[in-house]
Formats: structure tokens, C-alpha cells, sequence
């Protein structure tokens, strides 16, 4: 995790099975784990890049704007309205 003025980061790493190219591109039919962090991440300006292969485990790579994750807007963060929809 990095707290930058410029830039907050969380880098997320396992060394399970890994994910197929085929469901790490477009998620598994039915289900809306990766389109879902990807839609969120765009809803609050951040880039999220997932990194994966069968048998390599999978790298998850969250990056925020400092402005966007430490500014104000009134009443509340960016950040912190995203923790209430995660919630």
C-alpha cells in the first residue's frame, strides 16, 4: 500500500491458481466480481489492473488519484462513499 500525495495504491498479490485469460477478461457468466471492482473503480476515477494466469497466481493493482482520494467534497470523500456501497 502506498500513501502518496499524488497517489494512493493497494497492491493485492496471491500465489493460488490463477484466473483463465477468458474470465479474467470478461468474468464468468452469471457473476459480476471483476466487472464489479472494474465498474467501481471507474465510478470513483481510479485505474484498476489485474494481473493473472492459470497456475501464477493473481496480482490485483489499485491506483487513486491523491486529489480523488484525499480531497473533499462536501459532506464526504470519494473514498468514503465508496466504502458505503461496499458496505
Amino acid at each position: 500500500m502506498i500513501y502518496a500525495e499524488r497517489l494512493f495504491r493497494l497492491r493485492i498479490r496471491d500465489d493460488g491458481e490463477g484466473i483463465a485469460p477468458a474470465i479474467l477478461e470478461d468474468g464468468r457468466p452469471g457473476h459480476y466480481g471483476l466487472p464489479g471492482m472494474r465498474e467501481r473503480a471507474a465510478e470513483i476515477g481510479a485505474k484498476l489492473d489485474i494481473w493473472s494466469g492459470v497456475g501464477t497466481g493473481t496480482e490485483i493493482d489499485l491506483s487513486v488519484p491523491g486529489s480523488i482520494a484525499y480531497g473533499k467534497r462536501p459532506g464526504r470523500s470519494r473514498l468514503r462513499l465508496f466504502r458505503e456501497k461496499a458496505e
